[in-house]
């Protein structure tokens, strides 16, 4: 006959359980660990500001002109040498995420801190003919992570 008692065992894998829970519960409540993402919208430092998601939609295939896309938009970052195609970049920032560890004491803090920003990077591409037509827009949005040095 065995001497195991089967009620016991699960009780006690309840109560690993229940601790494995509460134990990084407790942890984040003292201080001892952060973790705050903060969600943003803005452009990056240096992006141009005058272009959005939808700004390819502003420009008729057939109907706008190298001349109209310039005076809208402004320079474009890349340009054909005989202006057969233009590009846009731009970059949007949609989140900052904040996390680290701190013991609190008596009269000082100890801890360490990091950040990581991420961003969508927009590209515009617009081609046009012989005669400055704009024949096509297409745009790209790939995401992109920059950690900040602490």
């Amino acid at each position: 006959m065995s001497d195991h008692n089967p009620c016991l065992r699960v009780r006690t894998q309840a109560a690993i359980r229940w601790l494995g829970t509460l134990a990084p519960l407790a942890a984040l409540a003292a201080g001892c660990i952060f973790f705050v993402p903060v969600p943003t919208a803005h452009h990056s430092e240096g992006s141009r500001r005058n272009l959005t998601e939808d700004t390819a939609t502003r420009f008729v295939p057939g109907g706008a002109t190298v001349d109209d896309v310039v005076l809208a938009l402004g320079e474009p970052d890349e340009a054909a040498a005989d202006a057969s195609g233009l590009t846009y970049r731009w970059e949007r920032v949609y989140m900052h995420l904040f996390w680290g560890w701190a013991i609190p004491a008596a009269d000082a803090t100890v801890g360490q801190g990091w950040e990581r920003t991420s961003a969508h990077a927009h590209t515009l591409s617009m081609a046009f003919d012989n005669r400055g037509v704009l024949q096509t827009v297409t745009t790209t949005n790939d995401k992109v992570q920059v950690t900040d040095p602490p």
